[in-house]
């Protein structure tokens, strides 16, 4: 009987453009967990915790042995960039000895978390491999975020993104249609797409 080489705690997300990449679990859980529209990662057993390194560290070598060379790879959960800048570039370089042909990496990034890293910790991972950085805006309205519990503004959602641009990294940014309902769609859509021009992110979704 097959056994897949990584043991995942489901449920296990990615975005869409992620389907043909080697999904590695290097946190469990989202480290905000509190957007009321959010149930990625309510379940007991997605609590957040950071993975040892050993154990990322096997379930690489396990994939490589089941898989060969290995092109693309997404660190999941909810938010890889929480882990500190040396954490991940010993992951990537892990990544990158097990598979010679990885061409990129990626993973989900909270604004929140972009803030403790300079431009300069940033261009370090891009030049150690990664690539993409999914980031879920919703909304560029900073009374919607307060009221779905988002824990960023319309500030540290820019702040975030500059940084990405800044440091030659690739933005693919998430946006929740209808978010402000009826009676904030207006704001909703005026500044969402005011935040959007602000910072030009490579995709929108």
């Amino acid at each position: 009987m097959y056994s897949f080489p990584i043991d995942y705690i489901e449920p296990v997300f990615r975005p869409p453009s992620e389907a043909k990449s080697l999904i590695l679990p290097v946190t469990n859980g989202c480290s905000w967990n509190q957007c009321t529209f959010c149930e990625m990662y309510t379940q007991p057993q997605k609590k957040f915790r950071a993975r040892k390194p050993e154990d990322i560290r096997a379930d690489i070598e396990k994939a490589a042995a089941a898989f060969g060379d290995v092109r693309r790879v997404f660190l999941a959960d909810g938010d890889a960039m929480v882990l500190p800048t040396r954490r991940l570039l010993e992951i990537i370089a892990d990544l990158k000895r097990a598979f010679p042909g990885l061409e990129r990496v990626s993973s989900y990034c909270l604004p929140r978390n972009l803030a403790k890293k300079s431009v300069e910790e940033l261009a370090q991972l891009r030049e150690a491999g990664l690539k993409i950085l999914y980031v879920g805006m919703e909304s560029g309205d900073d009374e919607i975020l307060r009221r779905v519990n988002k824990g960023e503004t319309w500030e540290s959602t820019r702040s975030a993104l500059v940084k990405i641009r800044e440091a030659g990294l690739v933005s693919s940014v998430m946006v929740l249609n209808g978010l402000g309902g009826e009676a904030l769609s207006w704001q909703h859509a005026i500044n969402t797409a005011a935040l959007c021009n602000e910072t030009q992110p490579d995709y929108l979704s």
